[in-house]
């Protein structure tokens, strides 16, 4: 099954085999079964359902014909003032579980978000935000204060105590030394073990979901983190580099926001060709292959990295297991 948005224009494709004839397939805001939901259609022989809707996000819940149900939600969430915003729900895990919907989401920074995206927030029923972007990203670029949704913030690959005042750096003048540095980057983010394990061990122990966690492009702090939630849930590798491609189509976005960065930073009047960056604004498998890599390298494996190195037991796994999985 397959959702896929353009603009108000929503369509729900599937298989014959995916939905049996009779089903029932209703639309709702959250994809929590006792929401309050509207029956769209019973399934004849269609195998498409096309629905036109301003609301943000959608998700569909399939009541089959046995008593059965599955939910099926948007991946991508577009929202006005953010860009890369995306549901972790719906991958299937090796042994054939499927990873709850709403309850897990990445995203860019938040900054620009409009007055109607701090409301989808609400809707969707985000708990809380961790921010992994480092103190001086963070002055430079503010998130807004969300009633209701709590703000946190844990750096990743970077000191918790950094100093806020903005540091001036260096820009390469040669180009061909971004993709190793992005390389070098993921390297750096594996040693932030206190940072993961705090968000971890956060999000297991007091199941405060749904929740979202960001940096600044949604990308690298984001991307690692986001595939070691789905390493614990057991989803296998190829799935969880797939979803970090997904990035791709943001790339631009993401060069606009890094121009921002670089000017900030950097000090320089010097003009910035933007094009050169843009090794950094792209999400190569390779880069995440580098920190699965460098877990494999200290500890022998990702779940090892996982147990061993951050520190989340057999115990907090199968607890998180429970509360993300179904099917």
């Amino acid at each position: 099954m397959q959702v896929q948005r353009t603009g108000t224009q929503l369509s729900l494709t599937w298989s014959p085999g995916d939905i049996p004839v009779g089903s029932t397939i209703f639309q709702g805001h959250t994809a929590e079964p006792s929401a309050s939901k509207k029956q769209l259609l019973v399934t004849d022989q269609e195998t498409h359902l096309l629905l036109l809707t301003e609301d943000l996000p959608v998700f569909f819940t399939i009541q089959k014909p046995d008593g059965a149900t599955e939910v099926i939600g948007e991946r991508i969430i577009p929202l006005e003032g953010c860009f890369n915003f995306r549901d972790l729900g719906g991958y299937v895990n090796t042994a054939g579980k499927t990873v709850k919907w709403g309850q897990l989401y990445r995203s860019s920074l938040l900054t620009n978000l409009t007055a109607k995206d701090e409301k989808t927030l609400e809707t969707m029923g985000i708990k809380w935000i961790c921010d992994l972007r480092s103190t001086s990203e963070i002055t430079a670029k503010p998130s807004p204060s969300i009633p209701g949704i709590a703000n946190r913030h844990i750096p990743i690959g970077t000191a918790k105590n950094e100093s806020s005042e903005t540091q001036k750096m260096d820009i390469p003048e040669d180009h061909r030394v971004y993709e190793p540095l992005m390389g070098e980057s993921y390297r750096v983010f594996v040693q932030s073990k206190d940072g993961f394990r705090e968000i971890l061990e956060y999000v297991i122990d007091q199941a405060d979901l749904p929740f979202l966690f960001h940096c600044t492009a949604g990308k690298d702090r984001t991307g690692v983190l986001g595939a070691l939630l789905l390493k614990l849930l057991d989803v296998p590798e190829k799935t969880i580099l797939a979803d970090y491609e997904l990035t791709n189509q943001y790339a631009d976005a993401i060069l606009g926001e890094m121009q921002g960065l670089v000017e900030a930073f950097s000090g320089s009047t010097k003009k910035i060709e933007l094009e050169n960056f843009r090794p950094m604004a792209e999400a190569k498998p390779a880069y995440l292959e580098i920190a699965f890599d460098e877990m494999r390298k200290e500890y022998g494996s990702v779940d090892a990295y996982l147990e061993k190195g951050i520190g989340i037991s057999a115990s907090k796994k199968a607890k998180f297991q429970s509360m993300m999985l179904e099917g």
